[in-house]
């Protein structure tokens, strides 16, 4: 399909295609309504992030009551992390991944060692189509935020 480039004064062709956006897919768009849940918290959220050496409060669609478990790694799509102190609290696993890794991002950039503080950080599965907006995210996540 060719590129099509409006040039000045040009007006838009009725029945076009809107140009494919570079945030479309739809993790990307979890990502964008998590960091809308959370504007207003006491949190950062970073991207995907290998927890080493933690205890992890696995919390999964099956089992919501949870269950923790001594864990060596887990690898997180999204890591809330305490501002002041810098730990994380919760990481968030995204469990419909229709694709592979996505190729737009460098593979799994940071390292965070929560064992050193021996906290206990909650590890969330989501579906990102089940939670299409921000006040959606924000009921999931209420109970695990501090």
């Amino acid at each position: 399909m060719p590129l099509h480039f409006l040039k000045r004064g040009e007006v838009e062709r009725p029945g076009a295609k809107a140009p494919r956006t570079e945030r479309s897919r739809q993790e990307d768009r979890f990502e964008q309504q998590l960091r809308l849940a959370l504007q207003d918290q006491p949190v950062e959220v970073r991207g995907p992030t290998i927890l080493r050496d933690v205890l992890a409060f696995e919390v999964l669609p099956a089992r919501p009551q949870g269950t923790l478990a001594q864990k060596a790694q887990v690898k997180v799509d999204y890591v809330l992390v305490n501002p002041r102190t810098q730990t994380p609290f919760a990481g968030i696993i995204l469990s419909s991944r229709s694709y592979g890794r996505d190729r737009r991002r460098p593979p799994t950039p940071a390292t965070e060692a929560a064992g050193a503080q021996r906290a206990i950080v909650t590890v969330l599965h989501l579906n990102p189509a089940q939670l299409a907006d921000a006040p959606a995210i924000q009921v999931a996540l209420k109970p695990y935020l501090p």
